[in-house]
C-alpha cells in the first residue's frame, strides 16, 4: 500500500493518493469506502449500484461482524489464483478494507477480558484471541485489515477502562506483528485510548516503535460505539484529541477513521489531517427514513439536512427529494411515491433511499476534495453548518421509532426496522 501527500494547506487538510495495489487503481483523498453489510451494500444489488450510483472502482469497508461465518467457505472456495473477497461476495473489481465492527450498529459495551477480544455478530458474541483473528484474516484474504483491539471506550469511559483499552490492545497487536507475514494483506495499526491524550500517545508509540513496513496506515478508534452514537459526537472534546494525535504521526501513511459522523465533524476531521472515512451516515439516514437534503454549493436557498418520508405533510408533495439532484431517484421519483412506498412497506422504498443518500454523499465527497484543493475548505463548512440560514442545523440522526406490524415484517422499510 502507497501514499503519497498531494498538498497540504494549513486551513483545509490534505490531498493525497493512495494506492492499495501495485497494479490497482489510484484514488484521490479525502476517500470515502463503501459500507457494507454481511458483504453486500445495504439494499442494493452490485448491478443496482453500478448502473444507478457509481460505475467506477471503490473501496469496500467489510466488517468481520458481519461476515464471520463466510470464513470457513471462503477457506475452501480459495481465495487464491486471483480471487478475492470481492469476488466471493459478487463485486469484482473493487478492493476492500476488513473491519472489526460494524460503523452502522452500536457495539455492545461488555465481554472485555485480558486475553480475548469479544465479536457481536447475529449469531451472538464470539470470542477472538490473535492466533483465530489472524487464521480468519487468513481466509477472508482482504487487500487491507486492521490490527485486533479493544475500542470499547467513549467519552464517558472512565481512565481505568481506557488505560486497560490500551494495555489489551497492545498486547493483540505484539502477535499481529510478530505473525503478520503470514498473511498477504496491508495492516492497519490501531491507535485506541478514548479521549485520553495520554492513552493515545502511549498507543501511537507502541506503533511507531515496530520496524519499518510493519502496517501501512493508521486506524483511529474508541471515540464512539458506532451505530448513531457516531452522529452526535461533541467535536469540541474530539477534535482536540485528534488534533494532538494527528502531529505525532508520519505524514506518509493514511489515517483512517470509521463512524457515521455527521457532515460538519467529518469536514472538522478532514482538516485536521484524517483522510479515510465511509458511508455509515447514508445508511444511517436511509435506516431511519430520512432522504440527505443538505446543501454543499453555494446558493440563495435556504436548506434542511434531511427531508423524514415519514412525514404526512409530504404525502402530496410531487416534487422531487432534492430539487438539484440527479440521482435516479430524484430524477423519476418524488416525495409523495416515496412516502407512499414508507406507507406500504415496499421494498423499492429502501432501495430508492439508498440510491439518492449514495448518490448525495459521493457528490459531498467531490465538493470536498474540490475545496481542499483550492484551500476553500473553511468556506465549505460555513455554508454546511449554516445552509444559508442563520444558525446552525442539526445533523444528528434520531433513531426511528415507528411502530411495524407482524404482518408487514420482512417487507421494505418494515424489514429496516425490525
Amino acid at each position: 500500500m502507497k501514499f503519497a501527500i498531494e498538498s497540504i494547506s494549513k486551513n483545509s487538510g490534505r490531498l493525497g493518493q493512495l494506492r492499495v495495489k501495485d497494479s490497482g487503481p489510484e484514488f484521490r483523498t479525502p476517500l470515502l469506502l463503501q459500507t457494507t453489510k454481511g458483504g453486500s451494500i445495504p439494499w442494493l444489488s452490485a448491478d443496482v449500484f453500478e448502473s444507478h450510483v457509481s460505475r467506477k472502482p471503490q473501496v469496500l469497508q467489510f466488517t468481520l461482524s458481519t461476515m464471520d461465518q463466510m470464513t470457513e467457505a471462503l477457506a475452501l472456495w480459495n481465495c487464491g489464483g486471483g480471487r478475492g473477497l470481492s469476488d466471493y461476495v459478487g463485486l469484482p473489481g473493487h478492493l476492500n478494507i476488513l473491519l472489526l465492527r460494524d460503523p452502522c450498529e452500536t457495539t455492545p459495551s461488555r465481554g472485555n477480558d485480558r486475553d480475548i477480544q469479544p465479536l457481536f455478530t447475529r449469531r451472538g458474541k464470539e470470542s477472538l484471541t490473535p492466533e483465530r483473528y489472524m487464521e480468519m484474516v487468513s481466509s477472508l484474504k482482504p487487500d487491507i485489515y486492521q490490527g485486533l483491539s479493544d475500542a470499547d471506550t467513549n467519552l464517558e469511559s472512565a481512565k481505568k477502562r481506557v488505560q486497560k483499552s490500551v494495555d489489551r490492545t497492545e498486547k493483540f497487536m505484539h502477535y499481529i506483528y510478530e505473525h503478520r507475514g503470514k498473511v498477504e494483506s496491508n495492516l492497519l495499526a490501531p491507535i485506541v485510548g478514548g479521549y485520553n491524550t495520554f492513552a493515545r500517545t502511549q498507543s501511537i508509540k507502541h506503533a511507531r516503535e515496530q520496524p519499518a513496513g510493519s502496517y501501512g496506515g493508521y486506524i483511529f478508534e474508541g471515540f464512539h460505539t458506532n451505530g448513531l452514537t457516531a452522529t452526535t459526537l461533541d467535536s469540541t472534546k474530539l477534535l482536540p484529541i485528534v488534533e494532538h494525535c494527528v502531529k505525532q504521526l508520519e505524514d506518509d501513511k493514511p489515517r483512517i477513521m470509521p463512524g457515521a459522523f455527521s457532515p460538519l465533524t467529518l469536514l472538522e476531521l478532514i482538516r485536521q489531517g484524517v483522510d479515510v472515512f465511509d458511508t455509515s451516515y447514508a445508511y444511517c439516514a436511509s435506516f431511519n427514513f430520512k432522504a440527505l437534503t443538505f446543501s454543499f454549493v453555494q446558493d440563495t436557498v435556504e436548506h434542511v439536512p434531511f427531508l423524514d418520508i415519514t412525514d404526512e405533510a409530504i404525502k402530496e408533495d410531487f416534487t422531487p427529494p432534492l430539487g438539484n439532484c440527479s440521482c435516479l431517484t430524484c430524477q423519476k421519483h418524488t416525495r409523495a411515491y416515496l412516502h407512499h412506498l414508507y406507507k406500504t412497506n415496499e421494498l423499492l422504498g429502501p432501495i430508492l433511499l439508498m440510491v439518492h443518500n449514495l448518490h448525495h454523499y459521493m457528490a459531498f465527497f467531490e465538493i470536498i476534495r474540490e475545496s481542499v484543493a483550492k484551500d476553500t475548505l473553511p468556506q465549505l463548512t460555513e455554508l454546511v453548518r449554516n445552509q444559508n440560514g442563520k444558525s446552525q442545523v442539526d445533523y444528528s440522526i434520531a433513531a426511528n421509532t415507528k411502530v411495524v406490524s407482524k404482518a408487514t415484517m420482512g417487507k421494505g422499510f418494515a424489514a429496516a426496522a425490525v
